[in-house]
């Protein structure tokens, strides 16, 4: 249950931020992904399924057009998502 819920703490406060970048709310969007990934491999099947289709739902949900131009044009994130994009495609 940590696994999942530290994620999604640390995403909530990052993004409490008055700074907050649309490539802010990407980056904490895969890490939650990656969070969920994990978690199927190391608890309840039940459990991680729904937790999958609940964040997939919400997923297809965003226009990513924006977020993903906002991610490569910001700074502080070039060179990053190489290691991102494989996390989420592995």
């Amino acid at each position: 249950m940590r696994t999942i819920l530290l994620p999604i703490k640390k995403a909530i406060i990052n993004l409490e931020h008055k700074s907050t970048t649309l490539a802010d709310c990407f980056i904490n969007l895969v890490i939650m992904a990656t969070a969920i990934k994990e978690l199927s491999q190391t608890s309840n099947q039940n459990f991680s399924k729904e937790c999958q289709n609940v964040f997939d739902k919400r997923w297809k949900e965003f226009n990513f057009d924006y977020y993903l131009l906002a991610y490569f044009l910001h700074p502080k994130y070039r060179g990053i998502y190489i290691i991102f994009l494989n996390i989420i495609l592995n």
